[in-house]
């Protein structure tokens, strides 16, 4: 991530550090780890543009992080 990304992590629906496409993969991120699932526009958006391994890919990953994260404040895990 580039510093004007790091910057304008939480504004990132406003931003012109983020492409449309990055925009849409974090909306995909942030959708599924607060509402336990994407919205289907989002979803639709990202198969227009995304090869299904791709976005399948990019699922597992939001997937894993979101339980990783979970596991880590469940048991108190502190990282170097």
């Amino acid at each position: 991530m580039s510093e004007a990304q790091i910057n304008d992590l939480a504004s990132y629906t406003s931003s012109s550090a983020y492409s449309d496409l990055e925009k849409t993969v974090l909306r995909f991120a942030e959708e599924w780890t607060r509402q336990g699932k994407a919205q289907p526009d989002t979803v639709q958006r990202l198969s227009g543009i995304l090869s299904p391994a791709a976005l399948v890919t990019l699922a597992a990953t939001v997937g894993l992080a979101n339980w990783t994260n979970r596991f880590n404040e469940t048991f108190d895990v502190q990282l170097p």
